[in-house]
């Protein structure tokens, strides 16, 4: 299991944080959970071939998470009309909160002009099912109260991977260390430095992580002048990280 950190910042990108995007390697599958604005661009700057990845996972609807979804379909879209060879043949997977397919039908009629459609396979909403050899339960989230949002918990030969997305300070704590418990690697948001409605805070990820026994625990989704804070908060805990872009993490 390998995850890479293609974007580590909230909406506004900046010179060292790109908005959310990561990028999980595991059993033979390549997942990429969030696709921020400037996803794109990253991938193209790490040598990460766009074709290489079978599964996107998309938390919610924020343009940090999700805002080069459509631009990432429709570049492999035109690049299949140039190198028929390699087009596409088994659908995208695509995972995220309800309405997903609802939303996309919507942005095709708004900047999709070619008739043909791109081969997706949506599965929304909180679920649990199998990929090969990994299981994957998307799970509830409480962050705004407009749309749903959903987290990811992926296991595989006895590991076992979380991520939250952006999640609320009054997401129920119990039902969340039932879903992280034990888990080897957690990736959670800290976008603040006290809790807010919409977003976690440093002292609740503390105490998700030891509740929980969660046995490493990156901090993520964060704002460069929140980072001296953040680090001596997180100091007498070794086990929680804060995330950097193209941060690679190996379990």
């Amino acid at each position: 299991m390998k995850l890479t950190i293609l974007g580590s910042g909230t909406m506004m990108p900046t010179q060292k944080r790109h908005p959310s995007a990561y990028l999980l390697e595991i059993a033979h599958h390549k997942i990429l959970l969030d696709i921020g604005h400037t996803t794109i661009a990253r991938l193209i700057e790490m040598g990460i071939d766009l074709y290489s990845i079978d599964t996107i996972f998309v938390s919610h609807f924020h343009t940090d998470h999700f805002g080069d979804f459509l631009p990432f379909i429709h570049s492999c879209f035109v690049e299949d009309l140039h190198h028929p060879a390699k087009k596409h043949q088994k659908p995208l997977l695509v995972l995220g909160p309800k309405t997903f397919q609802k939303r996309w039908d919507k942005l095709r009629e708004v900047f999709w002009v070619e008739p043909e459609n791109y081969p997706l396979r949506f599965i929304e909403g909180s679920q649990t099912i199998t990929l090969d050899s990994l299981k994957i339960t998307l799970f509830p989230i409480v962050h705004v109260p407009w749309f749903e949002s959903v987290g990811i918990k992926i296991q595989d030969h006895g590991k076992t991977f979380v991520y939250t997305g952006d999640i609320g300070g009054k997401h129920p704590m119990d039902e969340l260390q039932e879903t992280v418990r034990d888990a080897d690697l957690l990736l959670i948001e800290s976008s603040y430095l006290a809790s807010t409605p919409n977003h976690f805070s440093p002292d609740q990820i503390i105490e998700l992580s030891q509740v929980a026994h969660v046995k490493k625990t990156v901090a993520t989704h964060l704002r460069d002048e929140y980072i001296p804070a953040l680090k001596q908060k997180f100091k007498n805990h070794p086990t929680i990280v804060l995330a950097k872009d193209k941060m690679r993490i190996e379990l």
